[in-house]
């Protein structure tokens, strides 16, 4: 009966391991979904660029390696071709504080999520994705693929199980944004499966 009892905790707390870190997924990519947000709105607002920089990605996506990930929310010197990026916010008295639009999904960052990742981005050139006063999407054409500048969190619990798991962001040239969360048992190449719900 004892036995039982332990294979029943066991199976248990394998699957609410699993949920808890499809949890964290989500709530990682809903994170980074309101940071674009903002960035285009405080673009409009601020009448200068902002960019979200993107300082930290997960280049194996090894289940059995640790998480990784980290961004930072900036505002440029100017409306076009800025020189200099603050982090964000700046506080009341004009002194930017530096702890608070940086983003790390890294063990003791921030916003430190075991099991979950920021996959590498493969078309942005200078690493950042920039949003102008108009709320557009100021990078160059070579940064989209498909029309779309495309980030992926990924459930690195999940994946060891060979399911992919992920919330995808799509960021088009208009500043529009799209977060679609599902997964694909087959590990294909990236896509978000059948069961994509947007955002």
């Amino acid at each position: 009966m004892v036995a039982i009892v332990s294979v029943l905790a066991a199976i248990g707390w394998g699957l609410f391991q699993d949920r808890v870190t499809s949890h964290r997924m989500i709530g990682v990519s809903k994170m980074l979904y309101n940071d674009i947000v903002t960035l285009r709105s405080l673009a409009v607002d601020s009448n200068r660029e902002t960019r979200l920089l993107l300082v930290e990605g997960d280049e194996q996506l090894d289940p059995e390696d640790a998480q990784h990930g980290a961004w930072r929310l900036q505002m440029g010197d100017k409306s076009s071709g800025s020189t200099e990026w603050d982090t964000l916010p700046p506080d009341r008295d004009g002194v930017v504080s530096e702890a608070d639009g940086i983003r790390s999904l890294e063990r003791d960052g921030e916003n430190e999520t075991t099991a979950v990742s920021l996959a590498m981005w493969s078309t942005l050139e200078d690493d950042a994705i920039v949003f102008t006063p108009r709320g557009w999407v100021g990078n160059r054409a070579s940064d989209f693929d498909s029309g779309y500048i495309t980030l992926s969190l990924v459930n690195k619990r999940a994946l060891a199980d060979g399911i992919d798991e992920r919330g995808v962001l799509r960021i088009a040239r208009s500043g529009f944004v799209r977060l679609e969360l599902g997964q694909n048992s087959a590990l294909a190449d990236g896509a978000v499966g059948s069961g994509a719900t947007s955002r």
